[in-house]
């Protein structure tokens, strides 16, 4: 739980507030019993109706400023905890939005999405239950066993036999409900999964049908879940009503013993009262440590997937050094570079189809030279490592051999936010946010103009079906762009990528859904730009790269071939397989 501390510490005026009115709080209930005791013996024993009066008053008055300060208490520790909550909550987001894409291979989104919200739940609850319950526990549990040593030390030895037996009794369900919780977390981490999976491929699932086989992944799922649950629930069912056992045992241990004091006149009927009350407060306080420690057993869980998240490294960051290169349309060197995915990294993409076991390399000492202003173009087989060879440029993963210069400056010698600020990528799989066609672009330059916004959009050819629309670029479209085409979703994507009119311009075959003469239209705005931009694209198409001055041929990892078409068409069997399939033998070239 030593997450928590920090975050505490930030609200420990609160927290010493909400203590005091906690302490004077269980005070003013702890001289309840002793008032009561005194109108019994005193008063109604005594037969004094003044006496009962001014006690009964006393006690109205104890019980007013007990409330009071109860309800601040209670007010104080849902605001901290609150506050706490939402805290932590920012850190979170913060930090997975700091991850590399290693650590963000290495998770999964429904666990990180878990963690964000039931496992901060959790935590938050702990919290306020902390400064309610468990710090009141105490506080009562000392005063009720100190006030029962006061009234009769023999009769408080029934404490002696029940306090520490109970105490036993929670820390075994600790030891026992820690792992159950943690599995049930666990539970719910995968059945999150499969949902948010329907969710997001229920256009597949209706299409092919798969009702059936979705509603069995998300029954087993479910049917783990509540099997897990119904064991953590079923632990507290079973240790619960052994501690309640334990405490009327000892009800029925004091009142045996009491009978004969109080027959003999060696103990008052109001002290007997007022030692069962005591006693009751005692079973209150160990009922209410019971349920905050269910509730510790849970967020010591959740802790410890929380602090999974915050204490993953930001490996991309700490390639920042000093070193700016100079941003203008820049070249790009690759000088024997090789790249394997880290440990724990799904091979996400084209790199499984080969059958690439994780762990060993995708890319195999990979050399070129694109100089400024020139467009390279990336060919090759499904799974060469196309993809994983342009991701190393904006340093989303680190090269594991060999340097990558960008304007003659090594990216491991240049600040990674300055790096990726300066190069704008349309990835193969793009992705449209919720919210306006404008603010989808703008996401590329934060403070881009309505006129910025509009050009972008004419050079990706997208502004005429925008503007099509009743409301142009005010128009919403939903998550992950679902009312709106692929082809116009990828024509967005590149429009997010031109506005930000970065020196480099990495397209990952992102215009697969647009028609030939539409992406030569996009390519030709591109080039016709005042200021080109050295451009690395990704494609699967010959036709698009035919006319380049640089393309790279691509196989199994490996540089195939480099060079002009007419020169790759002479010496590099991939790249003439590739024409072959595509335009057909005998096609001039």
């Amino acid at each position: 739980m030593r997450l928590v501390w920090p975050y505490w510490r930030k609200y420990r005026v609160q927290i010493t507030v909400g203590m005091l009115c906690l302490i004077v709080g269980t005070f003013m209930d702890l001289l309840i019993p002793t008032i009561v005791s005194r109108i019994i013996d005193q008063g109604v024993m005594a037969e004094d109706l003044d006496r009962v009066l001014r006690l009964g008053g006393l006690m109205l008055l104890v019980t007013g400023v007990g409330a009071v300060f109860t309800v601040g208490r209670c007010i104080i520790s849902s605001r901290v905890s609150q506050q706490f909550g939402a805290d932590l909550r920012v850190d979170l987001f913060a930090q997975i939005n700091r991850f590399s894409y290693a650590a963000i291979g290495k998770r999964d989104t429904a666990g990180l999405i878990t963690r964000m919200t039931n496992d901060t739940a959790q935590l938050v609850g702990f919290t306020n239950s902390l400064m309610r319950m468990f710090l009141r526990s105490p506080v009562l549990l000392v005063g009720a066993v100190t006030m029962t040593l006061l009234l009769n030390p023999r009769l408080a030895l029934v404490l002696a036999g029940v306090v520490p037996l109970i105490a036993l009794l929670m820390y075994i369900s600790m030891k026992v409900g820690f792992p159950l919780f943690t599995r049930l977390q666990e539970a719910l981490d995968a059945n999150n999964a499969v949902t948010r999976e329907y969710l997001s491929g229920v256009r597949v699932v209706k299409a092919y049908n798969t009702f059936d086989q979705e509603e069995a992944r998300f029954d087993s799922t479910n049917t783990t879940l509540a099997a897990t649950a119904t064991k953590a629930q079923r632990m507290v069912g079973i240790f619960f009503p052994i501690i309640s056992f334990a405490v009327n045992a000892g009800l029925v241990l004091t009142l045996w013993l009491a009978r004969d004091w109080v027959a003999g006149s060696q103990m008052q009927v109001g002290q007997l009262v007022a030692f069962l009350n005591y006693m009751m407060q005692i079973s209150m306080a160990l009922g209410m440590l019971f349920n905050v420690y269910q509730m510790l057993v849970r967020a010591r869980a959740s802790a410890v997937r929380v602090g999974e998240v915050l204490a993953e490294p930001d490996t991309a960051q700490q390639l920042g050094a000093a070193i700016t290169p100079t941003w203008k349309p820049c070249a790009i060197a690759f000088d024997r570079v090789s790249f394997t995915y880290p440990n724990g990294v799904e091979c996400r993409g084209s790199q499984t189809s080969h059958g690439i076991p994780r762990g060993e390399s995708v890319l195999h000492e990979i050399s070129f030279a694109l100089p400024a202003g020139k467009v390279l173009g990336i060919i090759g087989p499904t799974g060469a490592g196309k993809t994983s060879l342009v991701q190393l440029i904006p340093a989303l993963y680190a090269p594991t051999g060999g340097t990558i210069r960008i304007g003659g400056v090594d990216t491991t010698a240049c600040d990674v936010d300055e790096l990726r600020a300066n190069i704008a990528y349309v990835a193969q799989a793009n992705t449209i946010f919720y919210g306006t066609i404008a603010d989808n672009i703008r996401m590329g330059k934060h403070n881009a103009s309505q006129k910025e916004i509009e050009a972008a959009a004419r050079a990706a050819c997208a502004h005429d079906f925008i503007a099509a629309y009743e409301d142009g670029y005010d128009t919403i479209v939903g998550q992950k762009g679902v009312n709106i085409s692929g082809g116009q979703k990828q024509r967005i994507g590149i429009a997010r990528a031109l506005v930000r009119q970065a020196p480099v311009l990495i397209l990952d075959d992102c215009v697969s859904a647009v028609d030939v003469e539409t992406e030569a239209r996009i390519m030709r705005a591109i080039l016709e730009a005042e200021e080109t931009p050295t451009i690395v694209l990704i494609t699967q198409r010959i036709s698009s790269v035919m006319n380049l001055e640089h393309i790279l041929v691509m196989e199994d990892g490996k540089v195939a071939g480099f060079g002009r078409h007419g020169d790759l068409m002479e010496r590099c069997e991939v790249y003439r397989e590739i024409y072959d399939s595509q335009l057909g033998r005998g096609r001039d070239c």
